[in-house]
C-alpha cells in the first residue's frame, strides 16, 4: 500500500514538474526571441557596405580553404569560427552565429541565386585564378596537365568556354547537365577528385554529378579518349587525395604559392575573386540593391495591411499570390515586420519617409507600387456635397496661395513631430465632426492627446476659414467610410486614397495630394618540382610547417584545452544526470519509467553529430548561447542516457538479499540503498562506466560540425593549411592515447578507493592482457 501511494505523489509531483518545465521553455523562447528582433543600427542607412563593417564580428571560415589567411588579413579583430563548407557556412549566416565570410565570387553568384537571403558585397578583395591541380612528379599526371592546358586553350578559341560559363553562372536549370554517358576509356582514366558541395563546380543533381568543372572535365575526357572517374572528398582532403596517387587532378582550386608547393596548376579555368559574403538584410543600405528590389520579387511573400484600407486591393492586383493578414494601425504594421509576422507592408511616401527615419532597419523599394491620389472624403447627401464645394474651393484657394505646400513642408520636417496643433480658437455655430486616424505620421498623428500631422492641419484650417467649430475624432480607418457614409462624421482627412470602390460609398474632394505607394520592407545583408631532400630534412621541413610556422602549435593546445573541458564537464554533469534518471526509474511509478524509456531510447537512437546540429541550429540557434556549452549539454544528455543503463544494470546485478538483510537490521529503505546495495553496484558499473567515458572523449572529435575548434577541428585548420597529413594526424591519436589513458589512471583510482580488491583485480587483469 505504502509503495502505490509513493508511486502516485512521485506521478503528480512528475506532472507539476513537467507543467513548470514547459511554462518556462515558453518564456525562454519569447524572451530569446524578442532579444532577437531588434533592428539595425540607426547608421545602417548611411553609407554602403564595405568589408570594413564587419571587423571586429563574427567571421565563418571554410576549413581546406585560402581563405583563412585572407580573412585574417582582412579582418584582424574579429572571431574566427570554422565550418566544413559553403552549406554550413550559409547556415550559420543564417541563423546568426556569424555576420559574414569570405568565398569565391562564383560560388557566392550561385548561392545567392538559389538563396536569396544569402547575398555579398560586390567590391572583391583579390582577384583570383581558378585552376585544375595535378599531382607532381609524376609522368602520367605530367602528360594530362598538358593535355589539358591544351584542351583549356582551345575551348577558349572556338567559344566553347563561353557557352560552358553562361551555362553554369547562368539561371536555366535545364541547361544545367553533363553527359557523362559513353566516354571513351582508349587511353585509360581521368581521376578527379571533387566536392559535392562545390556549387556551382560541382554537386549533385538527380543523383548525379554536374557542374562547371564536371562539365569540362567531362569535355576533355570526350576529346582526349578518357573514361572520367569522380572521386568526393571533403574540401581539405583534395590535395592529399592527389599527394597519395589515388587521384590525377583536383578541379579548380585558388591558386596560391603554398598550394603550388604541393600540386602542379594548369592554366586558369576560370577568374573572380574573393568577397564578403553577408545576410541580405545587412547589404540593404539607402540607395543600394535591395531599395532596388523588384516589386513582383516579393509576390508569394507574406503582406500586411490596415483593415479597411485600399491596400487589399492592391496586393491583390499586383501581387496576387502573397498572404494578406490584416492590422489595426501602422503601429501593428510596423512591429508585425519587426517580428517576421509579414514580409512587407505598403504606404505612401510622406508616411514611409517617417517610417523609415523612426526604423532604419527597414527600406523601401524604390519602384513604387502605384502611383496615387488622395483626398478628403465627404457623405453622399445634400449636406455632404454643399460641404464637398466649400472644400474644394478652399482647396483652391491654399493651393494657389504656397500655404498647402508650406503644411507639408512644415510636418515632413522630424523637428516639428511634437507639435500639436491649437484648436482652441476653432469655433463657429456648426461643430464638423472630423475623422482621422492619428496614427500616421506626418499626415496625422496624436501628440500626448492632442492632434498634429498635415491632414488635420488642413480640416482645421478649413473650419477657420469657414466658420466652422471642429471635433476631432482618432478612428481606426476600418470605421471610417463606414461612418462617413452614415452620417457619423461630417468629412474625413485621413491620407486616405481616390479609389472607384470607395467612390461608391463617399465622396471625394479634389485630390489634395499626390503620392506614391511603396513598398516597406525589413532590410534584407607547372613548373619544375622542388628536391625534397633526404628523409631527415623533409621530416624536419614538415615538422615545421605543421607546427612552427604562423606558431601552429599554439592551435593544438587551444584545441587540447577545448576538448579537455568538454569532456570534463560533459563526464561530470552527465554522470549526476544518470545517477538521477537511474533513482528516477526506483521510485515505482510507471510515468516515470515511460518518460525514462522515452529519454534513453531517444538519445540512443540518436547520433551525437545529429544531436549536436540538431541543438545548436535549431534549438539555441536563435538564442546566442556559446557552441561549448551546446556541446557540454549534448553529450551530458547522451552520456546520461548511457550511464542510467549502466547504473540500472549494476545496481539490478546486487542480491536481493543484501537490501533485505540491510532492511532486517533496522536500517530505512534509503540507508540500504546507500550504504549496501549502490557501494556494491558501484564496484559493477565504474569499469564499464570507464569504457564510455573515454567513447565520449573520442565523440568530443564531431564538435567541429558545430564551429568549435576542439583538438580535431584544429588538426583539420592545420591540415587545411598545410596540405600534409603526416604529422597533424599523428599528433592528434597520440594527444587522443595520452587523455584515454589518463583518464583510465584517474578512474581505476576511483575503483581502488571504492573497492581496494575489485581495483586491484582490474589492475591484474589489464597488466596480463
Amino acid at each position: 500500500m505504502g509503495n502505490t501511494e509513493t508511486a502516485k505523489r512521485t506521478d503528480r509531483i512528475i506532472i507539476v514538474v513537467l507543467c513548470a518545465i514547459g511554462c518556462a521553455l515558453i518564456l525562454w523562447f519569447a524572451l530569446g526571441n524578442a532579444q532577437t528582433k531588434k533592428g539595425q543600427p540607426a547608421d545602417d542607412n548611411v553609407h554602403e557596405v564595405t568589408y570594413k563593417d564587419y571587423d571586429g564580428k563574427k567571421i565563418g571560415i571554410a576549413t581546406g580553404t585560402n581563405l583563412e589567411a585572407e580573412s585574417l588579413k582582412y579582418f584582424p579583430n574579429s572571431e574566427y569560427l570554422y565550418f566544413n563548407g559553403y552549406p554550413d557556412l550559409n547556415v550559420a549566416l543564417e541563423n546568426g552565429i556569424i555576420d559574414a565570410y569570405l568565398g569565391d565570387e562564383p560560388a557566392l553568384k550561385s548561392t545567392h541565386a538559389q538563396q536569396p537571403q544569402i547575398d555579398y558585397i560586390k567590391e572583391r578583395l583579390t582577384n583570383n585564378q581558378y585552376s585544375f591541380g595535378f599531382r607532381k612528379d609524376d609522368e602520367h599526371a605530367k602528360k594530362l596537365h598538358d593535355q589539358f592546358n591544351e584542351f583549356l586553350r582551345k575551348i577558349k578559341s572556338d567559344g566553347t568556354y563561353e557557352k560552358i560559363d553562361s551555362t553554369w553562372f547562368g539561371t536555366d536549370e535545364s541547361k544545367k547537365v553533363v553527359d557523362l554517358e559513353n566516354l571513351p576509356d582508349t587511353n585509360g582514366t581521368f581521376r578527379v577528385v571533387m566536392t559535392p558541395t562545390d556549387e556551382p563546380f560541382c554537386y549533385i543533381k538527380d543523383g548525379k554529378h554536374v557542374g562547371y568543372d564536371v562539365d569540362v572535365a567531362a569535355r576533355f575526357c570526350r576529346e582526349y579518349g578518357y573514361a572520367l572517374q569522380i572521386g568526393d572528398v571533403d574540401f581539405q582532403a583534395r590535395i592529399p587525395a592527389v599527394e597519395s596517387g589515388m587521384y590525377d587532378s583536383t578541379n579548380t582550386l585558388n591558386v596560391t604559392p603554398e598550394r603550388q608547393e604541393s600540386v602542379l596548376f594548369s592554366d586558369a579555368v576560370s577568374e573572380g575573386g574573393i568577397v564578403v559574403a553577408i545576410r541580405a538584410a545587412d547589404l540593404k543600405r539607402e540607395g543600394s540593391e535591395d531599395a532596388r528590389q523588384s516589386v513582383s520579387s516579393f509576390d508569394g511573400k507574406r503582406a500586411g495591411v490596415i483593415t479597411g484600407s485600399f491596400h487589399d486591393g492592391v496586393v491583390q492586383k499586383h501581387l496576387p499570390r502573397s498572404e494578406i493578414s490584416n492590422y489595426d494601425s501602422y503601429t501593428d504594421l510596423v512591429e508585425a515586420l519587426n517580428t517576421d509576422k509579414i514580409d512587407y507592408f505598403l504606404a505612401t511616401t510622406e508616411t514611409a519617409s517617417s517610417l523609415l527615419t523612426e526604423h532604419p532597419e527597414f527600406v523601401s523599394l524604390a519602384e513604387p507600387v502605384e502611383a496615387l491620389q488622395i483626398g478628403a472624403m465627404f457623405a453622399k447627401t445634400d449636406e455632404g456635397r454643399a460641404l464637398k464645394k466649400e472644400f474644394d474651393e478652399f482647396l483652391a484657394k491654399i493651393r494657389a496661395e504656397g500655404t498647402l505646400d508650406q503644411i507639408y513642408t512644415f510636418w515632413s520636417d522630424p523637428a516639428n513631430a511634437s507639435t500639436p496643433i491649437d484648436t482652441t480658437d476653432v469655433t463657429g455655430e456648426r461643430v464638423l465632426r472630423l475623422a482621422t486616424t492619428g496614427t500616421k505620421i506626418p499626415t496625422s498623428f496624436l501628440v500626448g492627446e492632442k492632434i498634429a500631422g498635415a491632414d488635420p492641419d488642413i480640416a482645421i484650417r478649413f473650419c477657420k476659414d469657414r466658420g466652422y467649430g471642429i471635433d476631432v475624432l482618432t478612428v481606426n480607418f476600418s470605421g471610417i467610410i463606414s461612418g462617413i457614409a452614415t452620417g457619423t462624421y461630417d468629412f474625413s482627412l485621413t491620407d486616405a486614397v481616390i479609389t472607384p470602390e470607395r467612390q461608391e460609398s463617399v465622396l471625394f474632394s479634389e485630390p489634395y495630394r499626390s503620392s506614391d505607394l511603396l513598398l516597406i520592407t525589413k532590410k534584407s545583408a607547372g613548373g619544375k618540382s622542388e628536391d625534397g631532400g633526404n628523409f631527415f630534412e623533409r621530416i624536419a621541413k614538415s615538422f615545421e610547417k605543421n607546427f612552427l610556422r604562423e606558431d601552429r602549435w599554439k592551435l593544438i593546445l587551444q584545441g587540447l584545452g577545448t576538448t579537455c573541458l568538454i569532456t570534463v564537464l560533459s563526464v561530470t554533469l552527465g554522470s549526476l544526470l544518470a545517477l538521477g534518471v537511474c533513482l528516477f526509474r526506483r521510485t515505482g511509478s510507471r510515468l516515470a519509467n515511460l518518460i525514462s524509456d522515452v529519454y534513453v531510447r531517444l538519445l540512443q537512437g540518436t547520433p551525437t553529430v545529429v544531436l549536436l546540429m540538431i541543438l545548436y541550429y535549431v534549438v539555441f540557434g536563435k538564442v546566442g548561447l556559446d557552441a561549448v556549452w551546446v556541446a557540454v549539454i549534448g553529450f551530458t544528455l547522451n552520456f546520461g542516457a548511457y550511464g542510467s543503463e549502466i547504473m540500472r544494470t549494476a545496481i539490478e546485478g546486487v542480491p536481493s538479499g543484501q537490501r533485505e538483510a540491510a532492511l532486517a537490521l533496522g536500517y530505512s529503505e534509503r540507508q540500504a540503498f546507500r550504504d549496501f546495495v549502490f557501494p556494491q553496484a558501484a564496484v559493477r558499473f565504474l569499469p564499464v562506466l570507464r569504457g564510455e567515458m573515454i567513447n565520449l572523449l573520442k565523440s568530443t572529435s564531431v564538435v567541429g560540425y558545430i564551429a568549435i575548434q576542439d583538438l580535431t577541428k584544429m588538426s583539420d585548420i592545420i591540415r587545411s593549411r598545410t596540405y600534409e597529413a603526416f604529422f597533424p594526424l599523428i599528433t592528434t591519436a597520440l594527444i587522443y592515447f595520452a587523455l584515454a589513458w589518463i583518464l583510465t589512471f584517474v578512474m581505476r583510482r576511483i575503483l581502488n578507493h571504492v573497492d581496494p580488491r575489485a581495483g586491484r583485480a582490474s589492475e591484474k587483469g589489464e597488466g596480463e592482457r
